[in-house]
C-alpha cells in the first residue's frame, strides 16, 4: 500500500514540545501550551487490550453492544477506538488498520491474517 493511500488516524501535535496526543485535549498534557496542531498518525497498530459494551452511556445507548480496542499504532502511541461491526473478531496482539472516524474517534478492524 503506497503512502498516499496509507490509513491514518487524527491526532494533534503541540507546537511548543512536540507531544502527541489525543484530538479531544485542548491543553498539551506535557507543558500545558495550547498550541495544538492538528496530526495525522499511522492508523495501523497492534491491539493490546479490548472489551465488549453492553450497557453504553446514554449518547451510544441505541449502540450496544459493541467492541471498544486499545490499539499501539506502530508510531508508538496508544490510542482507544471502537472497532467496526464488521471487523473479524478481536484478540490481544491481532493486528488492526483504521478504517473511518465515527464522532471525532478512530474506528478499527482487525486485519484478516
Amino acid at each position: 500500500m503506497s503512502n498516499a493511500t496509507a490509513p491514518t488516524v487524527g491526532l494533534v501535535r503541540c507546537a511548543e514540545c512536540g507531544k502527541i496526543d489525543t484530538p479531544h485535549r485542548i491543553v498539551c498534557s506535557g507543558c500545558l501550551s495550547g498550541r495544538l496542531e492538528p496530526y495525522q498518525a499511522s492508523g495501523r497498530g497492534v491491539i493490546a487490550s479490548w472489551t465488549m459494551i453492553r450497557r453504553a452511556p446514554a449518547g451510544f445507548k441505541d449502540e450496544a453492544p459493541y467492541a471498544v480496542a486499545v490499539v499501539d499504532l506502530d508510531g508508538g502511541m496508544r490510542i482507544t477506538g471502537r472497532l467496526d461491526s464488521r471487523s473479524p473478531p478481536a484478540a490481544i496482539g491481532a493486528r488492526a488498520v483504521a478504517v473511518r472516524s465515527d464522532r471525532g474517534g478512530a474506528v478499527f478492524a482487525v486485519e484478516p491474517q
